[in-house]
């Protein structure tokens, strides 16, 4: 008699068929994240190369690349040699809640006063190579010079007048009315008027502004203005409305300034500038960015001073206060993108520093833009690094007696180069004080040889 024929799995077929099933979905999930991820540095890719050629167009328009806008309580106190301390006009403490005459958190023009860029004065006694030139607070301090509000302001031009701060409705008659009614605005919504030739629209060269944006002791006249400073308020095809007692600068600073029918007729000559751009076009929404406020992070660049996050909300957001925002250009993880460009002279910046006594700075020297890692043939020899290459602060790395513990790895590409931007990658964090990321040993409470600037995404140009 034959054997009955058997139907069915044993419980081991069963497990082995199960354990196959997991291991493949595993494997799916696995390359589907990897995918997910390539396809999500991908995009951001694709936006800085769209921001770096909307910059290289703003150029051909104007003469120079995009000006550094924030501000100013951003920059360090380190930073007293390079210039700062004696051109700007504010306490050089980051604390959000000082006052001085830049624009205040949440009033209009926050984020988009000038940053002058760093001047380095050169001391004879020191020698004339970069390295000995450089003492280590200017490099901290160095490293704050960045922006993330000029490539919104510069490529784009978002909102209206009341936002911009410039720009009108339409062409104005020959003969200017009277009375012009309020709401001039601008129309399209995006684009700019021709920066001038300083890029701040006159605030730098021929500064006018109040002097003081509280509301109080506010002069009668344009006042306290300060050559080169370059803040918001100062911009001259719409400065703030004089300040009389017919008609009093509202204490909280509101577009009223933009809008006024006398400042109107006083600055019209400058507001019939050329209008520019948008040099970049945002077929996605979301990827502009309002910044809401900021927050502390503790003093990550280690110069002693606390440093700052972004609270960024995006367009399609919702938010009902997005268009009172100074606008930034997000990634694809919502954080907003840096902008960095070489120095300049006398406030005007087609003028690119070009010194040789190794006061000037190149992009090699901002050390969150410095690669993780590269073929040996990218970076510097270790005799050009070190006269040319700044060193940042990590005191981790004793491959080269001669670097003293720190690294100088900089690249031939960042040197060339006249401007970068750059995206934090899907992490969202970055240590601008250093190029490799190490947070100590485990033993110590550390993570180990972590590197949060390792998935950084940096394009140069041009």
């Amino acid at each position: 008699m034959s054997r009955a024929c058997r139907v069915g799995f044993t419980l081991i077929e069963l497990l082995v068929v199960m354990g196959i099933i997991g291991v493949l979905a595993s494997l799916l999930v696995v390359g589907v994240g990897a995918a997910t991820r390539r396809a999500q540095k991908g995009k951001t890719a694709t936006l800085l190369t769209s921001l770096s050629q909307a910059i290289s167009r703003f150029k051909s328009d104007n003469g120079y690349y995009p000006p550094v806008l924030g501000d100013p309580r951003g920059l360090s106190a380190g930073g007293a040699a390079l210039g700062w301390a004696a051109n700007l006009p504010f306490s050089t403490g980051p604390a959000p809640t000082a006052v001085g005459n830049f624009m205040p958190a949440g009033q209009l023009g926050w984020m988009r006063d000038l940053l002058p860029p760093p001047v380095k004065v050169v001391n004879t006694a020191l020698g004339t190579t970069k390295v000995s030139q450089w003492s280590s607070a200017e490099a901290k301090a160095l490293q704050r010079w960045n922006s993330v509000t000029s490539l919104a302001e510069y490529l784009v031009g978002p909102g209206d007048r009341a936002q911009d701060g410039y720009g009108i409705c339409g062409d104005m008659p020959e003969v200017m009315p009277r009375d012009p009614k309020r709401g001039l605005r601008e129309v399209p919504r995006e684009g700019i008027r021709a920066p001038g030739t300083d890029g701040v629209w006159g605030a730098a060269l021929s500064p006018v502004l109040p002097v003081d944006f509280t509301g109080t002791s506010l002069a009668t006249n344009y006042t306290g203005a300060k050559f080169g400073v370059g803040l918001f308020g100062s911009r001259n095809l719409a400065v703030p409305a004089r300040n009389t007692a017919a008609q009093p600068i509202p204490a909280a600073n509101s577009a009223v300034g933009n809008d006024d029918a006398q400042c109107v007729v006083r600055v019209q000559p400058n507001l019939k500038g050329k209008t520019l751009g948008p040099y970049l076009e945002l077929k996605d929404p979301s990827t502009l960015g309002g910044i809401r406020g900021i927050r502390s992070v503790g003093d990550v660049t280690g110069d002693g001073q606390p440093d700052f996050d972004y609270d960024v909300v995006r367009a399609t957001d919702g938010d009902p206060n997005f268009d009172a925002y100074p606008k930034c250009i997000v990634d694809f993880w919502g954080t907003p993108i840096r902008y960095y460009r070489r120095g300049y002279l006398n406030m005007t910046p087609n003028q690119v520093d070009k010194a040789s006594d190794g006061t000037r700075f190149d992009l090699g020297d901002f050390f969150v833009l410095r690669p993780s890692s590269a073929t040996e043939g990218d970076f510097l020899d270790p005799a050009e690094a070190a006269r040319e290459a700044l060193d940042d602060e990590n005191p981790d790395f004793p491959v080269d007696p001669a670097m003293k513990g720190r690294d100088r790895s900089s690249t031939r590409r960042l040197r060339a180069a006249e401007f970068a931007v750059m995206s934090y990658g899907p992490d969202k964090r970055a240590d601008l004080s250093r190029r490799v990321n190490f947070s100590g040993p485990k033993a110590a409470g550390g993570t180990g040889r972590e590197n949060v600037n390792e998935d950084n995404m940096v394009e140069t140009g041009p």
